[in-house]
């Protein structure tokens, strides 16, 4: 027999299975990684045209004579031309020391395209030096051709060549397994060919073409399935994919290089053998000292099985300690993995409590001198609520009803300070220092318009939130009840006295932990009792009289501005005029409001509500100045206002947190960027999106090692089919050959989760001090993960062990004629 092709067919066939097993192991590789690239490629191909559909040119040459654009124009690299305005902005230098940008227009720039454009860039330069003109690439085109990134299309090779090469590895191993299985089933069978005449060059041929077979099919298969995953992808991102050449070829010189190596590795398995030493089989044979082995913990725990088993791992230390490598990177991964998966769920909950149940607050209060039109002008168009209301990840949306009150006198609310929160807290401090302002105490001499700095003090001080609700409302607020009831009876009310601050609200900002996040303290703010009193100025005619005196103020500070030819003063600080004489619009109609607000007080245009509820909002920050909340039923609350059921502050919408992506949070972002909450969400969710791509990846290795695993242990039981049989003869049952067998894999299983758990541990641990620096997780880590590998793991070594041996033949004859 000269010709040896048909028998690396011959002997993939006799073992179809195992065959089978290894070209999924390759396919799984080549359709992650071909999908990746086709997606990346096709997206890449669709930017350009979309590019080209804007501006359809590559070059522009920048001169203004005519001559040489003609030149450049029929030059033969030039592909298409035309003529149009251009302009750059160029640095001039004035009086050499400083300088500034100006823009320079081309009226007759040349517009070109090469028939090259990945070569774009290197033509630009060639034709810049024959011909001595000024140009540029087209920037949003040049990117999408790899072009002008200072070798920035070498990294991308590099880069792209290095993942497929990892790819290529762990596919390749699951080949070099295989093939090693089959070199070793047939090491006599290669002896006797050396024997016959073979020589070494053609023995290497037949493992060379079992190899090529096995991922010339895996390859195949991948790039087919890959194609279709892709396009699926493309459909889902309205992405135009298809097959496409270019990505394959970095998949088949690594897949294909790699397997080259690895099967000359392989042949010389048998091409270093002399041919009588393979005919014995003499390359199974350890040479070693006879030594007694104890049963070990095996032995004790569970008899002569487990003393054999523990033998027969100790009999091939490589073997095991592959298998148990292997099991522990991936064990290692899944203790991290869903360490981290519980830490940011663990933050994500936390901050759900932090900012409440309504995560987008789109709202802008009325208050006495600002009218319900006025504030309703700075919110979004009613068609943006509708169309935030039909977002898919907003599962509610709310009306918000509420303005900011007026207090009658400062004992009712704000008098009830507690010393925490004056203390400790800068919105407290100043508090503070208002109601020393207002009651004419503290350090005030610097004050050169006093009725002023009460009238602003006032306005400050005696000011709280007040909010309507309804019933869902008010039961949504019973988690944070200290005291009462949120069943509110007429003119009953709920009051706030706790809560919590971000770290920068704090008096004294706590800034010794080296983290990129900030903290949440909670404070007692103010002190109730149930049965306390709280008076509120009649806000529909308080603001109506307001609205007045502030209209009137403006109109006769308009006629003497212009009578005196000068504008208004811009001072911000409303306490410190030059004199009482020169106070500006602003400040007089603090001085208004006072007034006004004084008189109806004294008139008995007030209302007065009685506390029947406590809150303390434990975790929830106080988000802006809304320290200050009362809430109050929706009918109270238009009896106060003279509001209807249109006159809303705002909108308020629920996330649905647990399926929300990156981009839709910042669409729904978008309309209220200074949210508290937006930060932190952002944050979540691409931390849940890294996490979601880790444990596919740690997935995705899982399987190649399962599949190597199996097919290793498939192979090994095959080699060991005489052992077995010997063991049946002298008396052993196909039972407790099984069980000894499986032993080897509880083995496996418990040193690999060993290992792993402790490694994964350690590495969790690591991870989480950098974590900390983001994000307040604290370090903690998931147990359960243990089980999880446990479980997993031994469903596939032991699953794997048993699925061999259930294949072995029933009689024993054939199998003890096996020669060693």
């Amino acid at each position: 027999m000269t010709d040896y092709k048909k028998l690396a067919v011959y002997y993939l066939k006799a073992s179809k299975k195992r065959c089978v097993i290894t070209i999924i192991g390759v396919m799984i590789t080549v359709i992650v990684l071909y999908a990746g690239l086709n997606i990346f490629y096709s997206y890449m191909l669709q930017q350009q045209k979309d590019v080209r559909k804007e501006a359809d040119y590559e070059i522009v040459f920048l001169t203004d004579d005519q001559e040489t654009l003609s030149q450049i124009a029929s030059d033969d690299r030039v592909t298409q031309a035309y003529t149009g305005k251009y302009v750059v902005s160029e640095w001039e230098m004035i009086d050499g020391t400083d300088g500034k940008y100006v823009e320079k227009v081309y009226d007759n720039a040349l517009y070109v395209n090469t028939g090259h454009p990945y070569r774009m860039a290197k033509i630009m330069n060639e034709m810049i030096e024959d011909y001595g003109v000024d140009a540029e690439l087209n920037w949003d085109l040049s990117t999408w051709y790899l072009q002008d990134m200072e070798e920035g299309f070498d990294v991308i090779l590099i880069v792209v060549l290095l993942v497929a090469y990892i790819f290529a590895v762990f596919a390749v191993g699951v080949i070099r397994n295989t093939i090693q299985m089959f070199t070793l089933e047939q090491v006599k069978d290669y002896g006797i060919l050396r024997c016959i005449g073979a020589t070494k060059g053609q023995l290497s041929g037949i493992i060379y073409r079992m190899g090529a077979m096995l991922e010339i099919a895996g390859l195949l298969a991948g790039i087919v399935m890959g194609g279709i995953v892709s396009m699926i992808l493309g459909f889902i991102f309205k992405i135009s994919a298809g097959f496409h050449i270019i990505p394959m070829i970095p998949i088949l010189i690594t897949y294909l290089g790699d397997m080259y190596f690895v099967m000359r590795e392989n042949a010389k398995l048998v091409t270093k053998m002399t041919p009588v030493s393979a005919v014995r089989g003499e390359y199974r044979i350890k040479k070693e000292k006879l030594r007694r082995h104890g049963g070990g913990l095996m032995g004790k725990i569970f008899g002569i099985e487990g003393a054999y088993a523990r033998k027969s791992v100790l009999r091939n230390k490589g073997r095991f300690i592959k298998t148990v490598t292997a099991m522990v990177f991936s064990i290692s991964a899944i203790v991290l993995i869903c360490s981290c998966w519980g830490q940011i769920r663990k933050y994500w909950k936390e901050t759900g409590e932090k900012y409440g149940e309504y995560q987008i607050n789109l709202t802008s209060y009325s208050s006495a001198s600002t009218s319900l039109e006025e504030a309703q002008s700075t919110l979004p168009s009613a068609e943006v609520f509708r169309d935030l209301s039909k977002n898919n990840n907003v599962v509610a949306s709310k009306k918000v009803y509420a303005c900011v009150g007026d207090l009658v006198n400062t004992d009712s609310y704000t008098g009830k300070i507690t010393d925490e929160f004056r203390t400790k807290v800068t919105m407290g401090y100043y508090y503070d220092l208002y109601m020393d302002k207002l009651n004419g105490t503290g350090d005030t001499s610097e004050d050169k318009d006093p009725e002023v700095t009460k009238s602003v003090a006032e306005s400050i001080v005696n000011s709280t939130d007040v909010i309507g609700c309804d019933d869902s409302d008010l039961n949504d607020l019973a988690r944070y009840l200290k005291a009462g009831t949120t069943e509110l009876s007429e003119d009953g009310i709920l009051v706030v006295e706790g809560g919590s601050f971000n770290s920068w609200d704090l008096k004294e900002a706590d800034d010794t932990n080296d983290t990129l996040y900030d903290k949440a303290y909670h404070f007692d703010t103010y002190h109730f009792e149930l049965g306390d009193t709280v008076q509120l100025v009649d806000f529909a005619l308080y603001q109506k009289e307001c609205l007045k005196a502030k209209e009137k103020i403006d109109q006769e500070f308009e006629k003497q501005q212009k009578k005196a030819g000068t504008t208004e003063d811009s001072d911000s600080e409303y306490g410190t005029v030059k004199n009482a004489e020169e106070r500006t619009s602003v400040r007089q109609e603090y001085v208004e409001y006072k007034k006004i607000k004084d008189r109806l007080i004294a008139e008995g245009h007030y209302k007065t509500y009685k506390v029947e509820g406590i809150l303390d909002l434990g975790t929830q920050v106080f988000e802006g100045d809304s320290d200050r909340q009362i809430y109050m039923r929706q009918g109270d609350y238009f009896d106060l206002t003279g509001y209807g059921e249109n006159d809303i502050a705002g909108m308020k919408y629920k996330i649905d947190m647990d399926h929300i992506s990156v981009s839709a949070v910042t669409e729904l972002l978008s309309y209220n960027e200074d949210s508290l909450y937006g930060e932190a969400m952002q944050i979540c969710v691409y931390l849940k999106s890294f996490v979601r791509y880790a444990v596919a990846a740690v997935l995705f290795i899982f399987v190649l090692s399962s599949v190597n695993i199996v097919n290793t242990t498939a192979g090994n039981l095959h080699l060991r089919r005489k052992e077995f049989a010997q063991l049946r003869v002298i008396g052993m049952s196909r039972k407790r050959l099984l069980k000894t067998v499986m032993l080897e894999g509880v083995m496996t299983t418990v040193v690999a989760n060993v290992f792993g758990f402790i490694i994964g541990v350690g590495i969790s641990y690591g991870f989480f001090i950098y974590l900390n620096m983001v994000l307040d997780v604290g370090k903690s880590i998931a147990w359960w993960a243990f089980g999880v590998g446990l479980v997993a793991s031994g469903l596939i070594i032991c699953g794997s062990i048993w699925l061999a041996i259930r294949d072995l033949p029933a009689a024993m004859v054939e199998d003890l004629k096996l020669e060693e």
